[in-house]
């Protein structure tokens, strides 16, 4: 493996000179059953998105190198080859090959974890993205009977069914939540692989296949606002990092969708610097969780186990982890001499004019100064936690090289000029570019010192209530008024419910099988090999899960109230799959 993540890192610079890439065919059996055969060839906006994978990739590789499972290291290999496959198909059956394979791989990193949360989790992520190559799948075909070709272009025909599957790679808003569901239920070491591809495949796309489109630059913009809200709410430091990677994307998507070449330009710049300092953060969490053995800011915060004298501060106990966390917070927050700052002054120019999309980028902006000043502050200064094992060498070594980058990518720009489709210039560093960042910055961090008790204290949100339902307030409400009459009326049936054989809950059971607490944010009991239950930690116990003495995930007392947002969200993802199928066969 070390010598895998040493030819990738060589690979990398190889890229970032500029030298031809060349092209390759395979698979010429395909063309006997009227298919083409697997084609490889650069485009323009190969080169960029190539980078951002081979090397975001070789760090994350070098992270887990002692820390990770070898079958872990495996998936993360195939999902790397996979998003690179998908960078260079010259043609669309080369594209759908490549994009399963996405799918399945990073599906795998998280059911590769192994307990009942990552299972749970790894069923719904490989449901949205089955889904969504399936709509890709539509796309192909109403394409080829338009053009009679598979060359991969902007497509003639099915465009509405291309934009549906890049917005579920992309995590489109309402399509989002598998990034909250998948990214947090994996290991940490497998966490920083997720967190470089499966968005920005979406995102890269979006720039071969959707033309310029007013609606999707304001899909972005909305990402980018309604990822940060969901941020700031979040108590696991994972959950949080996995909303803003949905924020983040939004201004990619929002940029790729204008569609000048000084936003595409922009667009894939902060893809690829968004692809470093998320890494970064992720990696930092990682080496929190490898040490203390959570990433929840209240468990950091009230950690009673070990003696006072025993217990210091994470950032004099983690001092790398706590240098990476800083270093990416600053980059995704846009600071001056910082790569993010780069490409947030590129995307600002290329939004400038555009109305509603900019001024909500703008807010975004400001929300993920708070969110991460509530990020560094509650997660790696102020906790005292016993460290129960120090991190790995191979750890530290990968924060400590994306730290550098970080910094070198925002202080010398012009290393990653050769990477630009369009050439765009990257003379970014002005007077009023440094004072329009620093006072959008100066913003967060004054909110976040009037908010800071509230954020510390967190907003209790009930466990069957998602997330996601915040942003439908009415329907929040109908939704806790309903459950209010429906405990009640649970109460005074229950006799009858006894007297019935309790065929009424045995018929919620059928039902708790597609829900299954699904935004359920903690960790779901682990069973010992000799299967007792592992001791857990914290106030709160979690349900034992049995169901027909086979799925042991789902709730044996089936409630209602686990009837949330995100359980209608797969219902109606279940409607949209049953009725792709039903045009397949009108189709055909």
């Amino acid at each position: 493996m070390v010598l895998t993540v040493l030819w990738m890192f060589g690979m990398a610079f190889h890229i970032l000179s500029g030298a031809p890439l060349g092209s390759a065919s395979m698979l010429y059996f395909f063309e006997s059953i009227g298919l083409p055969s697997m084609e490889l060839q650069e485009h323009p906006l190969s080169r960029i998105a190539a980078f951002g994978f081979v090397f975001v990739g070789a760090l994350a590789l070098l992270y887990g190198l002692d820390a990770s499972k070898g079958s872990e290291q495996a998936a993360a290999l195939v999902g790397i080859a996979s998003a690179l496959g998908i960078v260079f198909s010259a043609n669309f059956i080369t594209l759908f090959i490549f994009w399963e394979l996405l799918t399945l791989s990073t599906s795998g990193l998280i059911f590769l974890k192994n307990t009942p949360q990552s299972i749970i989790s790894g069923y719904k992520f490989l449901l949205f993205h089955v889904v969504g190559g399936l709509l890709m799948l539509l796309g192909i075909a109403e394409h080829y009977v338009a053009t009679e070709s598979f060359s991969l272009t902007v497509p003639e025909a099915g465009l509405t069914f291309f934009i549906l599957a890049v917005g579920f790679k992309a995590a489109f808003l309402p399509f989002h939540v598998w990034v909250a569901w998948g990214y947090p239920a994996a290991s940490f070491t497998s966490s920083v692989v997720l967190a470089g591809l499966t968005t920005k495949i979406g995102v890269y796309a979006l720039s071969r296949l959707i033309p310029p489109s007013e609606l999707i630059t304001l899909i972005g913009a909305s990402m980018a606002v309604f990822g940060f809200s969901c941020a700031l709410l979040q108590k696991d430091l994972r959950r949080l990092l996995s909303y803003h990677i949905i924020s983040q994307v939004g201004y990619m998507v929002a940029a790729v969708a204008v569609g000048t070449t000084k936003s595409v330009d922009a667009g894939l710049l902060h893809l690829v610097n968004h692809m470093l300092y998320k890494a970064l953060l992720f990696m930092s969490v990682g080496s929190l969780i490898h040490a203390t053995g959570t990433g929840n800011v209240h468990e950091l915060l009230h950690q009673e186990k070990g003696a006072p004298e025993e217990r210091q501060p994470v950032w004099r106990a983690l001092p790398l982890a706590t240098t990476g966390a800083v270093v990416g917070a600053l980059a995704i927050a846009g600071t001056p001499m910082f790569n993010g700052y780069v490409s947030k002054y590129l995307l600002k120019y290329a939004m400038y004019g555009l109305g509603p999309a900019e001024y909500m980028l703008l807010v975004a902006g400001i929300g993920t100064s708070i969110s991460f000043c509530k990020f560094v502050y509650l997660g790696f200064i102020k906790p005292r936690v016993v460290i129960k094992r120090p991190a790995k060498k191979t750890m530290d070594l990968a924060i400590l090289l994306v730290s550098a980058v970080c910094i070198m990518f925002g202080i010398f720009p012009v290393l990653v000029e050769p990477l630009l489709p369009s050439g765009a210039s990257i003379s970014v560093y002005s007077f009023s570019g440094v004072a329009a960042s620093l006072q959008i910055i100066l913003a967060g961090v004054v909110i976040f010192i009037i908010a800071y008790r509230v954020l510390e204290a967190g907003i209790k949100i009930p466990p069957w209530v998602s997330v996601e339902f915040l942003v439908y307030l009415p329907a929040l409400y109908a939704s806790r008024k309903a459950c209010e009459l429906t405990t009640l009326f649970d109460t005074n049936i229950n006799t009858l419910y006894e007297n019935m054989g309790r065929t009424s809950k045995d018929a919620c059971n059928y039902v708790g099988v597609l829900d299954s607490n699904l935004d359920y944010s903690g960790e779901r009991p682990e069973k010992s090999r000799d299967g007792e239950e592992k001791p857990e930690e914290g106030p709160e116990k979690k349900k034992e899960f049995a169901f027909l003495g086979r799925f042991r995930w789902v709730p044996a007392d089936f409630n209602i109230k686990n009837l949330n947002f995100d359980t209608l969200l797969l219902a109606f993802m279940l409607a949209i799959f049953l009725m792709t199928l039903v045009y397949f066969s009108a189709f055909q």
